[in-house]
C-alpha cells in the first residue's frame, strides 16, 4: 500500500522553499550556501507546522509558519546571510518538536530553564569562531527594546507572540509558562554578552526560539479569529479606529506644514511623518515601556530613547561629542543650549545658564572628560557629584574632569555645564579619553 501524501504540506514546503530556490537559481558565489540554508529553514518550518498541528491548531499552522518566515529576520538569514544561523533555527525547531512530543510533563520553571539553556547553547554554537563574546553586566531592556538590534524593536511580531504567551500562561497553560521561562533565559544570556546581538538584521540569537514564539503567534491568530467570529463589530471598530488615527495624523501634518498644502505628496513621506508624530508624542510603540522609563528618569521625551538606547560612547575611546553637529545634538543635547553660533572656525552652542549633555554608556569604565570651550567668566562641569571648573578665554581652552569608574553608570549619564553670572561659554566639543589603570 502506497504511503499517503499530504498535498497541503507538500504545497507548503514548496512555498516555504521558493524564495531561497529562486535566489539560488540566479547563481553566484553563495549559491551552495543558500541552498543549504534553504533546506535547513524549510525543514525547520515544516517541524514548526507539525508541532502546531500536534497542539491542536491545524487551521492556523500554515499561516503561522508563513508569518515566521516572512515576518521575522529568518528569511534574511536564509538568503542574505546564509550559514549557521539557519542551522540554529532548525536545531531550535527540533528541540521544540521533541518537547511537544514529550508533552511537557515537568515543572514549568525547571523545564523552561533547561530548554532556554539548550537554545542558548545552540545560538552561541552558531557564532563560534566568528564573534568574540565578552561577558558583562546584563542590559536586558536595551537588548529587547533599543533600536540597536533590540529583538522586540526590530521584530514587532515577537511582541505579539510574547503577549499571547503571557495571556495563555496567566490562564494556567504550563507549556506557555515554560516557553516564557525559556525565552527569558535566552534573552538574559544574550544581554550579558557583547555584542548582545548576532548577524546583520535584528538578533540572530533569537532564531532558535522562533518555534516557541510560533506557539504564541498561533494563539494570537486564534484569538483574533474567535473575536471576529463572536464579536465582528469590535474587529471592525478596531480597524475603523486605525483609519481615524491615520486621518488625525494626516491632519496634524497638514496643520504643521509637514506636507505641501497645494501639491501632491508621496505616501512614504506621509508614513514617515506619521511615525515621527507618534514617536514624538508617546515614543516608538516597539520600544514601549523602555522608552517611558527612560523619559521619566531623564526628563526627556520618550522618543529620545530611540537614539540613545543601547548606544555606548565609551565603547571606542577616544570619542568626541561635536556640539553643533545636528544629528549629534538631536540625540545627546538636553535643555539649556542656544542655537548654533560660529566661533573661531568651528560651530558652537552657548550655555544658557545651565545645560545638560547626555552621555550614553553600556559598559561603564573610567574616563577623562574634556570640554572644549571659549568665552568669558567661569565654566563648571559636573557629573554625578564630580566637579571641575576653569576660567574661559577668547581662545579655545579645556575644562578637564577625571571620572572614576564608580561615577559612570550604565544608561544615559548627565553631564551638567554651568556658567557663572554674567559669563558666556561657547562650547565646541566634549572629548572622552581613556584613563589607563584608573578605577
Amino acid at each position: 500500500m502506497r504511503p499517503r501524501v499530504d498535498l497541503s504540506r507538500a504545497v507548503l514546503a514548496v512555498v516555504l522553499a521558493l524564495p531561497g530556490l529562486a535566489l539560488a537559481l540566479r547563481g553566484g558565489p553563495d549559491r551552495a550556501a543558500i541552498l543549504l540554508a534553504t533546506a535547513a529553514v524549510t525543514a525547520g518550518l515544516l517541524l514548526v507546522d507539525d508541532f502546531l498541528r500536534a497542539l491542536g491548531q491545524p487551521p492556523l499552522a500554515a499561516i503561522t509558519t508563513l508569518l515566521i518566515l516572512y515576518g521575522t529576520p529568518l528569511l534574511w538569514y536564509e538568503v542574505a546571510e546564509p550559514g549557521r544561523s539557519a542551522a540554529s533555527f532548525l536545531a531550535g525547531a527540533m528541540v521544540a518538536r521533541a518537547w511537544v512530543a514529550r508533552g511537557g510533563r515537568g515543572r514549568a520553571v525547571m523545564e523552561g530553564s533547561a530548554i532556554g539553556l539548550v537554545l542558548t547553547a545552540v545560538a552561541l554554537a552558531a557564532e563560534a569562531g566568528r564573534v568574540r563574546l565578552t561577558i558583562h553586566h546584563p542590559v536586558l531592556l536595551d537588548g529587547l527594546f533599543s533600536s540597536s538590534h533590540g529583538v522586540l524593536f526590530w521584530t514587532p511580531v515577537f511582541t505579539v507572540a510574547v503577549a499571547a504567551l503571557v495571556v495563555r500562561a496567566a490562564r494556567g497553560d504550563r507549556m506557555a509558562q515554560a516557553a516564557l521561562v525559556a525565552l527569558g533565559v535566552l534573552a538574559l544570556a544574550s544581554a550579558v554578552l557583547r555584542p548582545w546581538w548576532a548577524g546583520g538584521l535584528g538578533n540572530a540569537r533569537a532564531l532558535p526560539a522562533l518555534p516557541l514564539l510560533a506557539r504564541g503567534l498561533a494563539a494570537a491568530l486564534d484569538g483574533l479569529r474567535e473575536a471576529a467570529r463572536r464579536r465582528p463589530l469590535r474587529v471592525l471598530a478596531a480597524a475603523g479606529a486605525v483609519m481615524v488615527a491615520w486621518n488625525l495624523l494626516f491632519m496634524a501634518q497638514y496643520r504643521a506644514e509637514m506636507v505641501p498644502r497645494d501639491d501632491t505628496v508621496a505616501f512614504p513621506a506621509v508614513a514617515e511623518n506619521a511615525a515621527l508624530l507618534v514617536a514624538a508624542a508617546v515614543g516608538s510603540p516597539p520600544a514601549w515601556p523602555a522608552n517611558w522609563l527612560f523619559a521619566a528618569r531623564h526628563r526627556l521625551p520618550a522618543g529620545r530613547y530611540d537614539r540613545l538606547g543601547g548606544r555606548d560612547l565609551l565603547a571606542a575611546l577616544p570619542a568626541e561629542i561635536d556640539i553643533g553637529d545636528l544629528d549629534s545634538d538631536q540625540a545627546l543635547l538636553a535643555e539649556g543650549w542656544s542655537v548654533r553660533h560660529p566661533c573661531l572656525g568651528a560651530i558652537c552652542r552657548e550655555v544658557e545658564g545651565r545645560a545638560r549633555v547626555l552621555l550614553p554608556v553600556v559598559d561603564p569604565r573610567a574616563v577623562e572628560l574634556r570640554v572644549r570651550a571659549l568665552g568669558t567668566g567661569t565654566l563648571r562641569v559636573s557629573v554625578d557629584g564630580a566637579t571641575a571648573a576653569a576660567a574661559l578665554h577668547p581662545t579655545f581652552g579645556e575644562v578637564v574632569l577625571p571620572l572614576p569608574r564608580a561615577l559612570v553608570h550604565a544608561g544615559a549619564n548627565e553631564v551638567v555645564l554651568e556658567v557663572s553670572p554674567g559669563s558666556q561659554a561657547l562650547v565646541d566639543a566634549l572629548r572622552l579619553l581613556p584613563r589607563e589603570g584608573a578605577r
